[in-house]
């Protein structure tokens, strides 16, 4: 199984990556999803295998934390991340 080495999107609904939503216990525990909604959204580091899309591994502080697809994240619609993205662009992140 190949992985991959790649940057995720840290949003008030959760870690993006492969259009899914994924959330771990450090997330939770440091508020990122709150800290996403008020400040704006950021990119973290993440490995993950196009095979097992239930988990992505993220890499913070040097260490190594699974992250969990949220439950419905299949049903979460486009038009939210597109807003999502549009603010990114606004706060002068990067696309």
């Amino acid at each position: 199984m190949k992985k991959i080495f790649a940057f995720a999107l840290v949003t008030p609904m959760g870690i993006y990556s492969n259009d899914l939503f994924y959330t771990c216990s450090k997330a939770i525990e440091e508020q990122w999803f709150y800290r996403a909604a008020i400040y704006g959204t950021w990119l973290v580091p993440v490995i993950y295998s196009k095979e097992e899309i239930d988990s992505i591994k993220l890499v913070y502080e040097g260490k190594i934390f699974i992250a969990n697809i949220v439950p419905d994240a299949l049903k979460i619609s486009r038009f939210n991340m597109r807003s999502i993205e549009k603010g990114r662009t606004s706060l002068g992140g990067s696309n």
